[in-house]
């Protein structure tokens, strides 16, 4: 977020008080928040599912039952998944086509989480030495 935040301060400076810029930058930020948001639901979704503890025979999530439940519980975690993929696809439309914003901005807001995470693994080498 801190990451995002600062390159929408410096788009705003580089476009000379434009706020199309920053707005960008804000927009790919969203889109990426999203978009991290949707994978993480996805893994949980599929761990969630997988750590379930196997039921003795006679419990009640054993045998035929206990598999339709893993089995439904699997393609909840899809359809959330993939749907969670079509509304980054709805926004990055949004953002893009109908807001006009400038790609170049959105991209760099897009870049942020991976700036966040530069910066993060420099902090941490720099703790080790």
């Amino acid at each position: 977020m801190f990451a995002c935040v600062a390159m929408a301060l410096a788009a705003w400076a580089i476009a000379r008080g434009d706020v199309g810029a920053p707005a960008g930058v804000f927009g790919g930020g969203a889109l990426v928040w999203i978009s991290y948001r949707g994978i993480k639901g996805g893994i949980d979704a599929v761990f969630v599912v997988r750590r379930a503890p196997e039921a003795a025979d006679g419990a009640p999530g054993s045998g035929a039952a206990g598999g339709a439940r893993r089995g439904a519980g699997v393609a909840i975690g899809l359809v959330k998944f993939f749907t969670r993929y079509a509304i980054l696809a709805v926004a990055a439309y949004v953002i893009m086509a109908r807001l006009r914003m400038p790609p170049l901005a959105v991209f760099a807001g897009a870049s942020s989480l991976v700036v966040a995470v530069a910066v993060e693994a420099l902090r941490g080498s720099q703790w080790k030495s």
